[in-house]
Formats: structure tokens, C-alpha cells, sequence
């Protein structure tokens, strides 16, 4: 009767309804199990209701009197732990605490009770440094985690081992057999992530010690490689790639470095749309090179043969990107003035007046330049406020070289350091009513605003068209002011 009463015991003994506190490694009773003992346990629900309320239940297959404490895990691999402090990078510790689950068998007692945990070598390894603080067992407790401060390995790539065991010297003896030690193997050993090829590759560049270690402490996160590859999908996250490397590119060149930069990250391709910040090194060369852009740092780098953070800055000062600067200047320019009137496209329907344009960007256009240029948003009208019809009442339709020439007639005017694209059409766009309205900015020379400002650049416009050859003028109204 008793061994039926255990195979209840061990039924229930998931559920602690009956066994509160530990017992050795039993096996998990799967959902057929219990079906099949459905019937047995019906038949004896009343009599173990019964015995619950008169007696308190023992440890399974432990008398009363048993006083031991066990290491609470189920599966060999518990019992030969690896540590690496390859992953544990970020803070760069000293020490890792392990944390080591121990349960007690026998009677809760009242009193407190101290367990003896120790170490010793394990055969074959350097005993690895650990720290184990005085473990006692409050009243009525039956479990434990054991905390097992773990210090970094003195050498890399060198395997350290250490024995915990209960060797049942203080007030709780030992416990369950093959329970009462595991081994804790020790080691810092960087290896390269399985994740390490096609876009990671690519985009981050060669794998090494440095790179990696670098990586972790600059994402905060010891495993940032897990973010780069979808285990379900089965495919690299190339955004996600992409946006390592930006952020790691900008850490590293945003300030010149006291000793030359180690870490060798790819400087991307423009087509790959990095979104890098200006490096400190570019104001060097802003004579040549223009107001900054991370296309156009890239486009340069792939124009001088690609580089890295490592060797990038070096690449700048040489001779040879000097030159290359002298060549480039004048196309570099263009596209600053090009990516200049995009940004006015779009700042124009967020309601920001043209007084601040300049400081939000701008570059200053020479009036002997032909610059490729584009249809500005009043002009265009996109959404349909009106502005187009105002537009067209005083310079017709829109051409690419009409609008330039009325570009380089103001900019005369207006002088080159002062000029400001958007100053030719004064719209700004009304948040409160959804609709345009004039600018009340004063611009040019004459410091006009809105309506007036207009005006007075369709009088100028017109007279130096009226001035060109019949055969070269642009088709631009003939109204009244």
C-alpha cells in the first residue's frame, strides 16, 4: 500500500498540492500517463484528502529524519555549466555571478541552518577563481539559489574549471547522490558569429576580436548579432545591417581620435542611402567639397576606390583626394545647389517662412553657373491651392531654362551672398486655413515681402528677357502692375 501511495505522491508532485519541498529527479508524467491512471487516482482521491489532514507528507523516498540539501536540476548538462565571458562584453566585469538553484529534503525546522558549499580542482583544467558567501537557510526554508561570483579568466582562449560540491560539514548534510556537485567550466574565447557572412560581411567587414568587442559595447547589447539575422525567415535583416554600421561609422568618426582608429567598418555605397554624420574631418576640405552630405561622402570615398574607419581620414589627406577634390569641385557644387532647391520643394508646404530658409540650407549659387535645376513647389502646385494660376499669370509655363534664368536675373539683383531661391515666388503655406498665403518676409534688396516682392521680380525678369535676342526669349506675360 505504501509503494501505491508513492506513485500517487509522484503524480500529484507537479502540481505541489502534496510534496512541498524537494525529492530526487523523478520523470515527467506525460498527458497519456495520466489518462491512464485517471481511474487509480479517483479511487484513491478520498483516502489521500483523508491522510492529508491527519499527517504531513515525507520527501519521496525519504524518511522523516532525512536532512540533506541537492542541487535542483533534472539533466546531466546542468551539472557541466560552461561560462564565457566572451559574452558577457558589455560593462566589461570582473566578475559574472552564476546562480545555482539548491533544495533541502527532510522536515521544515524553525531554527536557521547553515550549508556547507565548497570547491575544489577539476582534473585536467586551471582552477578557475571563485567566491561563494556563507549560505544559510532561514527559518521553515527549503530552497535556495546559491550565488557563485565568477571571476574574468587571467589568460584568453584558456579553459579553467571548478567543482562545486555539498560536502554536508555544516547543519544540512548531503542530500541526493549525483545531486550534490557540478562542475563550472570557465572562459573568455571570442569566436565569429554564425551570422558572419553576405550582407553582415559586406557591410561590416571582416570579422575580428576587436570589431566584435567594440560592437557589443557600442549597441549595449552582447549578442547585437542576434538583431542582424531572422532565425524564422532564415534571412539577414539588411536594414537592420545597415543601420549597425551607420551608427558605428558615426561613433567613430565623430571626433578625431587621440591614438589612429583600429576598428576597420566599410564606408557604404551613397545607394545604400547611409544616413552617416558629418566626420570630423570634413570641414578640411569644404572649400572643395561643399556643404556636407552623406551621399556625397560616399560617392567621394567609392570615387577614390572605397575605404574604411580605419584608413578614411588618411584617404582625405592625401594628394591624390586632393586632386580628385580640384576636378570635382564644380560638379559637387551643382548638386549642392540642386539638392538645395529639393529642400525648398520641401519645406515650402510646411509653412516655414523664406526668411529661414538660409539657415535651414543653403549654398551660394554663382550667377555664371548653369545649374540643373527644378520646378518649385508654388509653381507646381501639387495640392491645388491656386498658387500655380498666380505663378503662370506672371512667368507662363514652367521650363527648366526660364526658371534659371530668372534665377541668375534676381541673384544679380539681389547679389550672391544674399540670394535665396524660394525669394522669387513669396508664398508660405497657412496651416491654420490649409491654403497659401503671402510671405510676409522682407526679401532682396529692396526688402519687399509677399505680393510686392513678386512684382518687383516679374519687372526685372521681364525687362532683361525684353533685353535678350527676339530669338531667345523666354514666353513670359505681358501684364500690368
Amino acid at each position: 500500500m505504501l509503494d501505491v501511495f508513492r506513485s500517487l505522491i509522484r503524480i500529484f508532485e507537479p502540481m505541489k498540492a502534496i510534496v512541498l519541498y524537494g525529492a530526487e529527479h523523478y520523470n515527467q508524467i506525460t498527458r497519456d500517463d495520466m489518462k491512464n491512471k485517471s481511474n487509480y487516482i479517483l479511487g484513491f482521491l478520498c483516502f489521500v484528502l483523508l491522510f492529508m489532514s491527519c499527517e504531513k507528507i515525507e520527501p519521496e523516498r525519504y524518511d522523516k529524519e532525512a536532512n540533506g540539501a541537492y542541487f535542483d536540476y533534472d539533466y546531466a548538462a546542468d551539472f557541466d555549466r560552461m561560462l564565457n565571458f566572451a559574452d558577457y562584453i558589455v560593462g566589461n566585469p570582473d566578475t559574472v555571478t552564476v546562480a545555482l538553484k539548491v533544495k533541502l529534503l527532510g522536515y521544515l525546522k524553525e531554527e536557521g541552518r547553515t550549508l556547507a558549499v565548497k570547491t575544489r580542482t577539476v582534473e585536467g583544467c586551471e582552477l578557475a577563481d571563485v567566491a561563494i558567501d556563507e549560505v544559510v537557510f532561514a527559518n521553515n526554508e527549503y530552497e535556495k539559489v546559491v550565488e557563485v561570483k565568477v571571476c574574468r579568466p587571467k589568460v584568453e582562449d584558456v579553459l579553467y574549471a571548478v567543482c562545486i560540491y555539498l560536502d554536508g560539514s555544516g547543519d544540512i548534510g548531503t542530500g541526493i547522490k549525483g545531486k550534490d556537485e557540478l562542475n563550472l567550466y570557465v572562459t573568455e574565447a571570442y569566436e565569429q558569429p554564425i551570422v558572419w557572412y553576405s550582407h553582415v560581411s559586406t557591410c561590416l567587414g571582416e570579422w575580428d576580436r576587436a570589431k566584435h568587442i567594440f560592437l557589443a559595447q557600442h549597441t549595449g547589447d552582447n549578442h547585437f548579432y542576434s538583431r542582424l539575422y531572422d532565425e524564422e525567415l532564415g534571412l539577414h535583416l539588411y536594414d537592420s545591417i545597415i543601420a549597425l554600421n551607420v551608427s558605428a561609422v558615426n561613433a567613430l568618426l565623430a571626433h578625431e581620435p587621440a591614438d589612429s582608429i583600429a576598428i576597420d567598418l566599410p564606408i557604404l555605397r551613397e545607394s545604400d542611402y547611409p544616413d552617416y554624420t558629418e566626420p570630423y574631418f570634413w570641414g578640411n576640405y569644404e572649400s572643395l567639397l561643399g556643404m556636407y552630405r552623406a551621399g556625397k561622402f560616399c560617392r567621394f570615398v567609392l570615387m577614390m576606390g572605397g575605404s574604411d574607419t580605419r584608413d578614411v581620414a588618411t584617404l582625405f589627406a592625401s594628394e591624390t583626394a586632393r586632386q580628385k577634390m580640384e576636378e570635382e569641385a564644380g560638379n559637387f557644387h551643382k548638386d549642392d545647389v540642386l539638392y538645395m532647391l529639393n529642400e525648398y520643394y520641401a519645406y515650402a508646404g510646411t509653412g516655414y517662412p523664406i526668411a529661414e530658409y538660409k539657415d535651414l540650407c543653403w549654398v551660394e549659387m554663382k550667377s555664371d553657373v548653369n545649374y540643373t535645376v527644378r520646378i518649385p513647389y508654388w509653381w507646381e502646385d501639387p495640392h491645388g491651392l491656386g498658387t500655380a494660376d498666380i505663378v503662370k499669370r506672371y512667368f507662363g509655363e514652367y521650363e527648366d531654362d526660364k526658371y534659371q534664368f530668372m534665377l541668375k536675373t534676381i541673384m544679380k539683383e539681389d547679389g550672391t551672398e544674399n540670394f535665396v531661391a524660394a525669394s522669387l515666388l513669396p508664398f508660405i503655406y497657412d496651416k491654420m486655413t490649409g491654403t497659401y498665403a503671402w510671405d510676409n518676409s522682407p526679401l532682396g534688396t529692396r526688402q519687399l515681402a509677399g505680393e510686392a516682392r513678386l512684382k518687383e521680380c516679374y519687372r526685372l525678369i521681364k525687362a532683361a528677357n525684353d533685353r535678350r535676342p527676339a530669338s531667345r526669349r523666354f514666353d513670359i506675360p505681358e501684364i500690368e502692375l
